[in-house]
């Protein structure tokens, strides 16, 4: 990846994630760590806009490629592991590609794998992981306009503030920058709404 050869290391990713399915887990195959899917996806990115901005075209056929290759290694590992933050880099190549559709149905498979965390409401992480995808899916939701789905979507994110309230027996103790967030998600769609 130093080398900016992003092919290559895509190639390589998917040979170890063959690798795992065939052998067994004891057999000390390494799993694909999270900053490497990351690092892949992001700089993908950046080089598929950094060749639409010049005049190269074998630069955009190979930035267009490697994009390709992204998409089909994502799939790849959602279909082999099942981690909420590979659904988060999902959205985000999505939304990066103009795929808002499948952006949103990543952010969905983050949310609901969220949800499955005992505890999520409490865990400040989980919470910030939490409030991310909701305002992620809001900007989305409100840029589609689709009125039928910001209704289910205002039940969502209502839904997930009453769950937070519910987890803390003392008001003190509330999330109250976690909760404003939320808040001013549910403002901005009921505006969308009027």
């Amino acid at each position: 990846m130093d080398l900016e050869k992003y092919d290559e290391a895509i190639q390589a990713c998917l040979v170890i994630i063959d690798f795992k399915a065939k052998k067994n887990e004891s057999e000390g195959i390494p799993a694909l760590e999270e900053r490497v899917v990351r690092a892949l996806v992001i700089e993908s990115v950046k080089r598929y806009d950094k060749a639409m901005k010049s005049t190269d075209v074998p630069a955009v056929d190979s930035a267009k490629r490697t994009l390709a290759r992204v998409r089909d290694f994502l799939s790849r590992l959602q279909t082999s592991m099942n981690e909420t933050w590979l659904y988060e880099v999902s959205a985000y190549f999505n939304e990066c590609v103009g795929r808002a559709d499948q952006a949103i149905d990543d952010l969905m498979k983050e949310y609901r794998s969220l949800l499955s965390f005992r505890g999520w409401e409490t865990d400040t992480g989980m919470l910030e992981r939490m409030c991310r995808a909701i305002a992620q899916m809001s900007e989305l939701h409100l840029e589609e306009g689709d009125i039928g789905t910001l209704k289910k979507f205002m039940f969502l994110v209502s839904g997930v503030v009453r769950k937070v309230n519910a987890a803390y027996i003392d008001p003190s103790k509330l999330p109250k920058n976690r909760l404003s967030e939320l808040t001013c998600v549910l403002a901005s769609v009921d505006e969308m709404l009027k």
